[in-house]
């Protein structure tokens, strides 16, 4: 029951990214006009091939010329069952920094149970950021968030 607990969020969360990335596909510049458009994406049909290629690719902080500027990291809020069950401790998530300046692919590496980790997601999503660049071009970079719930 405990690997239940710690795996849900993970398992859930995994679902949704490839849900969501099933969604951007759809929404290329060839996709229909009912597909509905994910916030803050944008697209370019005179992008060059080289520039699609290197706006598809993901690097990590040694990759780029300079790594994402996180500019504000909202605070989760902390549940109330959290709070009344006296639960602490810290949620690392790995996510995207996207060269769009959107949050994408955010994935649970440590949890906390009582909606703690979700939480944390929900929060991680407003995150706003300079997006990372490669050789004078913006590009999408993989980062790891901790947030730290201690009750006071």
């Amino acid at each position: 029951m405990e690997f239940l607990k710690r795996a849900l969020p993970f398992v859930l969360t995994l679902m949704l990214g490839v849900t969501v990335g099933s969604l951007l596909k759809r929404t290329g510049p060839n996709a229909p006009s009912s597909a509905p458009q994910p916030r803050g994406v944008r697209h370019c049909r005179a992008m060059s091939a080289p520039m699609r290629a290197f706006e598809s690719e993901v690097f990590t902080m040694k990759d780029v010329t300079r790594k994402a500027d996180i500019l504000y990291k909202p605070e989760p809020l902390y549940t109330f069952n959290a709070r009344r069950n006296n639960v602490t401790g810290t949620v690392r998530l790995r996510m995207v920094l996207a060269a769009d300046g959107t949050v994408q692919n955010i994935v649970p590496l440590a949890t906390l149970p009582e909606g703690l980790t979700e939480q944390a997601i929900e929060a991680a999503r407003d995150i706003e950021f300079k997006p990372a660049s490669k050789d004078g071009r913006p590009v999408s970079q993989y980062v790891t968030v901790e947030y730290n719930f201690d009750i006071y």
